[in-house]
């Protein structure tokens, strides 16, 4: 049986894969001419998420671990339905209650991930795997990375804070991931178009 993690970087590969697809079906259009599949292209950018998936699927491990969404409170029973012994007198002991998100935890791991760190990372990495898969030289790659990356990142707080905020809120850690992948669908369009032009 597969680990979590493979399932994960598998389902990120597949959206990656589409998302490039039509990112290809796209740049046909707008320019005019008659599409033709580019499977250099392809390759390369599925490669960098079977790269890029793992080390990032760590690190949501990991920002739910230091920060985690739901604090699990202790069973306080009904105070009416209590014995003298502090006890619950009614159907064999109290309920669990349902967790309760920790807002604090939450925005801190959407500004770690989504303002920061992760958008800094993730777009870095890119540049420097597309670079090197497009076998440019070292001088190319920091050029990419110095006049993309902000921009990168910018085009990125149009989608990602909201994603992330219902990621680290709603979505359990070890689907997170995925859930963040189909998101990034539409942001793999772009970046495809992005991966395109460097």
């Amino acid at each position: 049986m597969p680990s979590q993690m493979t399932k994960a970087t598998l389902a990120a590969a597949g959206l990656s894969s589409a998302s490039n697809i039509l990112a290809q079906f796209l740049e046909a259009y707008r320019d005019s001419r008659p599409f033709v599949f580019d499977i250099a292209n392809f390759l390369r950018f599925v490669t960098v998420t079977f790269i890029t998936a793992p080390p990032n699927y760590m690190w949501q491990q990991l920002l739910e671990r230091s920060f985690p969404a739901y604090e699990r409170t202790e069973p306080t029973g009904d105070v009416e339905k209590q014995d003298g012994n502090g006890e619950d007198a009614g159907a064999g002991g109290s309920a669990e209650q349902k967790p309760k998100l920790n807002l604090r935890n939450t925005l801190t791991k959407w500004f770690i991930d989504c303002i920061t760190l992760g958008a800094i990372f993730n777009t870095v990495a890119f540049f420097i795997l597309m670079g090197i898969l497009k076998r440019q030289h070292m001088d190319q790659i920091g050029q990419n990375i110095r006049t993309e990356t902000i921009p990168v990142i910018v085009a990125g707080y149009k989608i990602w804070p909201f994603a992330s905020i219902i990621s680290f809120s709603c979505v359990p850690v070890e689907r997170r991931i995925v859930f963040l992948n189909f998101v990034g669908l539409l942001w793999g369009i772009y970046m495809s178009l992005v991966a395109s032009r460097v």
